[in-house]
């Protein structure tokens, strides 16, 4: 396939990113014209494919954090997304195990149980859906 000669916005890698981006610069500007330059003989055969296929829950980050909000409300939104579209989505948890004293409750300066009751994603009733 030939790209146009001009276009309004050019997106560079047809992955996750680079596809979620070009859909949302057709939503936002549908005026425009949005390019999407990818490698590969088709699109999310690159790194994309290659994730850990999870949704994180945010505990490994250090609570009410920029990256803890962001993963949480991340995997808010997928979880959404799927379940508007009928997607299947396995919830089946995760199992932590502290490695020393500094990973129980109420210890500092992460403390990880504190962190992942924090960020536990809450269903539409309230309850845990990690």
């Amino acid at each position: 396939m030939t790209a146009a000669s001009t276009t309004d916005f050019l997106v560079v890698g047809g992955g996750i990113v680079g596809l979620t981006l070009a859909l949302e610069l057709k939503r936002r500007y549908g005026d425009c014209s949005v390019t999407l330059l990818e490698k590969e003989p088709a699109c999310g055969l690159h790194a994309s494919s290659r994730n850990s296929g999870v949704l994180h829950a945010g505990f490994y980050y250090t609570a009410d954090t920029l990256k803890a909000r962001l993963t949480l409300q991340g995997n808010r939104r997928l979880t959404a997304y799927c379940r508007e579209r009928g997607l299947r989505l396995s919830r089946c948890g995760k199992l932590v195990v502290t490695t020393g004293p500094a990973d129980l409750p109420g210890q500092r300066p992460t403390g990880r149980a504190d962190a992942g009751a924090q960020s536990r994603p809450q269903g539409p009733s309230g309850q845990d859906t990690s």
